[in-house]
């Protein structure tokens, strides 16, 4: 993968983070509540569920409150999106580049294995963007902003035992939503490419090339294929996401660690708690990676397309910086049907 290509899917998942997260914030926002609502630092708010969340917040607290932690998410997740998805395209291409086919997965396995990777370094962005967050979204009150609450507790607890508390347990949620999150994204891309599928009213083109016809998927599959992975990965892990927002609301509560924590809420709270808030993380997540997933495609296919005009411009001697696929174009110097054609995947 070329540095080029590699600063267009930060910039493209930078985006696309920033947008879907700010759009999908105020569902968060309950949710983190609906989680967090039996702890008495909360000021004793109940609610029923995700709709009599909303309505309550905006009624007693005013429709700003939906929005409490935003500033951190502004701040923290063009990051943290940015170098999910430039890790997520470098780890699939790294794997795929195997020469041992012994060694080299199949392709599930290669999405499976990319996106819990990309994970772990996204997290690393994430973790303390949600501790901040969701000690601001849990409380009536207003605590702090974003830097002064990362100052805060930076000072206090630390960088491992603050900042990054809940790490772990945020891979043990997000790294399996993330591996089979993009198993099931590709694999639908790859369905439709070869049924020729049309999703929305942009039609589908054929072709015996899965790479070239990819590049004509268009925003409706790119949304459909989001909706469907993020529904399937958000219910499947989120009994352990509860486990970790409760440890990164709560701290020094008695929630010290994985295990502990999923005892102290069976024995306190009961099993049912864990279906607690699960609509209002599948409307939260759902949405969010049908928005994050088509925005990303649509704005890397953009940004691509301007690499590649630029390079026509500038003739072959810079071609080297462009995308893939227009390389074994240029060099091959065949003149087929596929050569006008902007290509956007490696």
């Amino acid at each position: 993968m070329s540095a080029t290509n590699t600063s267009i899917d930060l910039a493209a998942g930078g985006i696309a983070g920033l947008v879907a997260d700010a759009v999908t914030h105020p569902i968060d926002t309950v949710r983190t509540r609906l989680w967090s609502q039996d702890h008495p630092s909360t000021q004793g708010y109940k609610y029923r569920g995700l709709w009599h969340g909303l309505v309550d917040m905006m009624k007693k607290e005013g429709t700003a409150s939906l929005f409490k932690g935003l500033g951190s998410v502004l701040l923290l997740t063009p990051v943290g999106h940015g170098l999910y998805f430039a890790s997520y395209e470098w780890s699939k291409e790294r794997l795929r580049d195997i020469k041992n086919p012994a060694w080299r997965p199949s392709e599930p396995v290669n999405h499976l294995c990319a996106g819990f990777f990309a994970n772990g370094v996204g997290g690393l962005i994430w973790t303390p963007m949600d501790v901040v967050k969701q000690r601001q979204q849990a409380v009536v009150k207003d605590l702090y902003g974003p830097i002064e609450g990362l100052v805060s507790i930076w000072k206090s607890h630390g960088f491992f035992n603050g900042l990054q508390r809940g790490y772990w347990s945020g891979m043990a949620t997000y790294g399996p939503f993330s591996a089979i999150y993009f198993m099931i994204y590709e694999n639908f891309k790859s369905f439709c490419v070869k049924r020729e599928i049309k999703v929305g009213s942009a039609p589908l083109a054929g072709s015996s090339s899965i790479s070239s016809a990819e590049a004509r998927l268009h925003t409706g599959h790119f949304v459909v294929g989001g909706f469907l992975a993020g529904t399937v990965a958000a219910i499947a892990t989120a009994p352990i996401d509860l486990v970790k927002t409760r440890m990164q609301v709560f701290d020094g509560c008695g929630y010290d660690g994985m295990l502990s924590t999923t005892l102290k809420i069976l024995r306190e709270e009961g099993k049912g708690v864990f279906m607690r808030g699960l609509l209002a993380r599948v409307i939260w997540i759902a949405p969010g990676c049908s928005l994050t997933i088509a925005v990303y495609e649509d704005v890397r296919k953009s940004l691509r397309s301007l690499v590649w005009d630029h390079d026509l411009e500038h003739g072959a001697d810079e071609v080297s910086h462009g995308p893939p696929v227009l390389i074994r174009h240029r060099v091959s110097g065949a003149l087929h049907p596929g050569f006008m054609k902007k290509p956007d995947e490696k």
